[in-house]
């Protein structure tokens, strides 16, 4: 009898493991998913705003050597500083944009972290996890919304 019971304890442990390690895999799995969105939106922002400011300084570039071109070797010779392209805006500002969207995206991608390690610890203390996966669904969507957001004001 006392091996029966053995075998019926451990398998109602193992169930109860199987369960949560289910739980973790799912809430892992939304978790990444988030996070992936988040890096997504975050990289396509400064793939736009270094390709803006690459296109911004061709353009500069092309004007000043059209310009001293023209103006002859000569003069350019006398005076290249009227010459070189002004681009330093828009380095500064491609640069400043930079920072922002990691910084942003950094503390996105803080909240979607802690909401899922909430979500994980709650599935292994048994608790419903029900109000911190609401929660990160409501982060993502406004991470998204906002994202969506400043591309249409930009």
């Amino acid at each position: 009898m006392t091996l029966d019971k053995a075998v019926n304890e451990v398998k109602g442990r193992l169930e109860d493991v199987g369960a949560q390690a289910q739980g973790v895999a799912k809430v892992s799995y939304k978790t990444i998913k988030a996070a992936n969105e988040v890096v997504i939106e975050g990289v396509q922002d400064l793939v736009k705003t270094q390709t803006e400011a690459a296109k911004d300084l061709y353009t500069l570039s092309k004007h000043s050597f059209d310009k001293a071109y023209a103006a002859g070797l000569l003069a350019v010779a006398q005076s290249p500083i009227e010459y070189i392209p002004d681009g330093r805006d828009t380095i500064i500002g491609a640069f400043t944009e930079s920072v922002e969207t990691f910084t942003k995206t950094g503390e996105k991608l803080a909240k979607v972290v802690k909401t899922g390690y909430r979500d994980v610890s709650a599935t292994f203390g048994g608790k419903p996890a029900r109000k911190t996966r609401k929660a990160a669904r409501r982060v993502t969507r406004k991470a998204k919304a906002a994202t969506h957001a400043e591309t249409a004001a930009a």
